[in-house]
């Protein structure tokens, strides 16, 4: 039986405005030939430099921090000049002696010799005939040089080309370049006859139809499509790179204002270098240019603590501090202040409106943490009480003053539809949740409805705790489909076309169709056992159990251990993979506490927490499994049993939209079945329904390049018989009806 019951009249809570926001954060090369337009790789020439206090290893071609953390670097300026190549003639080399300005690391020198340079873009460079580009470069030559600038095909054919002359130290040459064919593989060319020194400290192409025609601008196809979303509010800058994985890599505001080409580079912990073009002057005005709210994440003195963590000194915490401060500053004090004017230098003399939330770190936890939040939170309240403040750990937990917690989740499909009921027990003078991180990823690589539907089941959990639950915010947003580190992400892009996943056309429902506010409603449906699998793993103080044994079928476990004296974990139904891909029940023992922990993907869920007080050191651990349950026993007495949370058929949440008298009803169904679900509504309701559908013939099916909305919803108008209404098989679906 599937039935929703509805009290249209009666509120269980308003909306929340800004539930449904965007986060970018520079992954997957969503920046510098992404989002942000520039179309040259490696147009300011330290790609290659390795960061400092870095080493590197030109046969892994990796670089390892200080405290040990390795991480790719494929780019390095002793194997080539990343992006950039000479032939007929032309040699080219780099310089750290004559750079363009002190944020520069690096130049390029040149002898043309009547050759040429080019540069391949990010795989190619996209032009259309009749569409203008504008090209700049600084570059200086002790006499004079004619270099001819070129947009062409890889083989040769010139689409567009100018002639700049360039003499004397530093200077700004510019033209525009209209190109006379499509082609989405061109390079940018620069040729010279002469044979004299000339060297360029920074270079840039860039279309001139930008996102609301800006000069160093948004690519305008991709912030389109996140306007398309409706969101409440942006995140930025990440994410992991806010931390980075050593003192140099991490994140630092006054690197990203003022002019492009004197702005420090940033080596990301993704594997590449940002110019930080697209920087926190950009962030701010796409969040006013879209209407949307501002959400700052700044570093608070520490660096990733997956990526074996260094924790500043007092010194640098405070400098990190302060740049927090400045950042404020910059977007909110008068044009007639210090960093007031350095904003209305850059172009915007009056504050930035939209800055409204700041978060301290970035999946951070633990003492380290908590002290600096802390010094934070305190020092910034005082100052600033204006803004809201995110917590990435749940610090209120400790005792400190909390606002609101940034949750994060990256599991499997399955994950997400049996934890719709998350945020239920959360009482209302709990701390407030922004779930500013999600997505399933465990088989939904390249995005697929499997993922949609699991995380919209989620999300019904989420609109039903409106109360609760202020923020949230899909991860990654963008893909580069040629530098993926990173999958899913929402919006997948080459240099020339974008297309989203089933889980963007989901949220975009989602948004659309918010509500007044949550009505008194329940949901009537069966449920699937959550059936795991998998092997035993067990460990005593981080080394393997000798006597430890299980039976043939992993299903139970026995082993005799010193529990009193050490830690015990057993992971049981473990599927033994590791990272985003992992899926296993923990069960550790240690101090007396017993707690049964699932972690799949990224994400972490306590199933059951106990005591056991043992007389003696040794005791006979058991453990047995069976489909979805399992009971662990110690010295014969049972500590823990207990069942897994059942997949619900259909998950479902109503709104009532007062502006045009409707119920709003949200209903997912995740079973590979049609599914006649009934709504009994206490107010009289029509009998037509439009209904909004999001649906496959496949759980796996996705969309690319060439099939870009294979899964996108489609809207029908149908006819409700004594309430009833189908409810396709793998399905997201939102459900309009009038009220009499």
């Amino acid at each position: 039986m599937y039935q929703i019951n509805i009290s249209p009249d009666k509120k269980f809570c308003d909306i929340s405005p800004a539930l449904y926001g965007i986060f970018f954060e520079d992954i997957n090369r969503a920046g510098d030939g992404g989002l942000y337009a520039e179309m040259l790789i490696n147009r300011a020439f330290d790609d290659g430099v390795i960061p400092e206090d870095c080493t590197y290893n030109a046969d892994s071609k990796t670089i390892t921090s200080a405290t040990g953390w390795v991480s790719s670097f494929n780019c390095a300026e002793t194997e080539g000049i990343y992006g950039w190549t000479a032939s007929g003639g032309a040699h080219m080399a780099l310089t750290d002696k004559d750079t363009l300005n002190n944020a520069r690391k690096r130049a390029l020198k040149i002898r043309f010799n009547g050759g040429m340079i080019v540069n391949c873009g990010f795989e190619g460079i996209s032009v259309k005939a009749g569409c203008k580009y504008r090209f700049y470069m600084f570059a200086k030559s002790e006499k004079c040089a004619q270099i001819s600038v070129s947009l062409m095909s890889e083989y040769g054919e010139v689409y567009a080309q100018q002639l700049l002359t360039v003499e004397g130290d530093y200077a700004k040459y510019e033209c525009m370049l209209e190109s006379m064919s499509d082609n989405n593989k061109a390079v940018l060319s620069l040729s010279s006859l002469s044979t004299d020194l000339v060297t360029i400290g920074f270079s840039s192409l860039f279309p001139t139809d930008t996102f609301m025609k800006r000069e160093n601008g948004l690519r305008r196809d991709l912030a389109e499509k996140l306007i398309a979303l409706k969101p409440a509010f942006l995140r930025f800058p990440g994410g992991c790179i806010v931390e980075g994985f050593s003192k140099e890599t991490a994140h630092r505001f006054e690197d990203t204002i003022g002019a492009v080409w004197e702005r420090r580079p940033h080596w990301l912990l993704w594997g590449y270098n940002t110019t930080n073009g697209l920087g926190y002057h950009e962030f701010l005005q796409f969040c006013e240019d879209a209407g949307i709210d501002a959400m700052y994440v700044f570093n608070c003195g520490m660096t990733c603590q997956a990526r074996c963590p260094d924790y500043f000194d007092d010194e640098l915490v405070e400098e990190m501090y302060n740049d927090a401060v400045h950042a404020i500053l910059y977007a909110t004090a008068p044009a007639d202040t210090e960093w007031g004017a350095k904003r209305a230098l850059n172009g915007h003399v009056e504050p930035f409106r939209c800055l409204k939330y700041l978060e301290i770190g970035n999946e951070n936890y633990g003492e380290e943490y908590n002290r600096r939040y802390k010094y934070f939170y305190d020092k910034l309240k005082s100052e600033f009480p204006q803004y809201t403040y995110i917590a990435t750990d749940h610090t209120e937990k400790n005792g400190l003053l909390t606002e609101m917690v940034d949750d994060h989740f990256y599991s499997d499909p399955i994950f997400f539809a049996t934890n719709n009921g998350m945020y239920n027990s959360l009482g209302q003078n709990d701390v407030q949740i922004y779930v500013g991180e999600y997505a399933a990823t465990i088989g939904c690589k390249r995005g697929n409805l499997y993922a949609a539907l699991g995380e919209a089941a989620f999300l019904t959990g989420v609109e039903r705790n409106q109360s609760k639950v202020k923020m949230t915010s899909y991860a990654p947003l963008f893909n580069n489909s040629a530098y993926t580190a990173w999958e899913p992400d929402l919006i997948v892009f080459n240099n020339h076309a974008s297309y989203s996943i089933p889980s963007y056309y989901m949220l975009k429902m989602f948004a659309e169709n918010r509500g007044s506010y949550v009505c008194m409603h329940n949901v009537i449906t069966d449920y699937d056992k959550r059936y795991e699998h998998g092997v035993f793993r067990y460990t005593f103080n981080g080394e393997a159990i000798i006597a430890g044994s299980t039976d043939e079928n992993s299903r139970s476990f026995s082993a005799d251990v010193d529990i009193i004296n050490g830690r015990l974990t057993v992971s049981f139904w473990s599927t033994c993979a590791e990272g985003e891909d992992q899926n296993h029940y923990d069960f550790v023992c240690e101090d007396g506490k017993c707690t049964v922990i699932h972690y799949n993907g990224w994400s972490r869920e306590t199933i059951c927490e106990g005591h056991c007080d043992l007389v003696g050191s040794f005791a006979k651990v058991e453990i047995d499994t069976n489909g979805d349950e399992f009971e662990i026993r110690i010295n014969g007495s049972q500590i823990h049993k207990a069942t897994l949370k059942a997949v619900p058929h259909i998950s479902a949440v109503c709104t009532v939209d007062e502006a045009t008298n409707e119920l709003v009803i949200k209903i997912i169904n995740i079973t590979e079945r049609d599914i006649t679900v009934k709504i009994i509504s206490d107010i009289p309701m029509t009998d037509k329904a439009l209904i909004t559908t999001l649906t496959a013939e496949s759980m796996q099916a996705g969309n690319s390049f060439d099939t870009p909305k294979a899964v996108a919803p489609v809207a029908n108008e149908v006819q409700l018989e004594d309430g009833k209404i189908n409810i396709g098989a793998r399905s997201v679906n939102v459900v309009r009806i009038a009220l009499r």
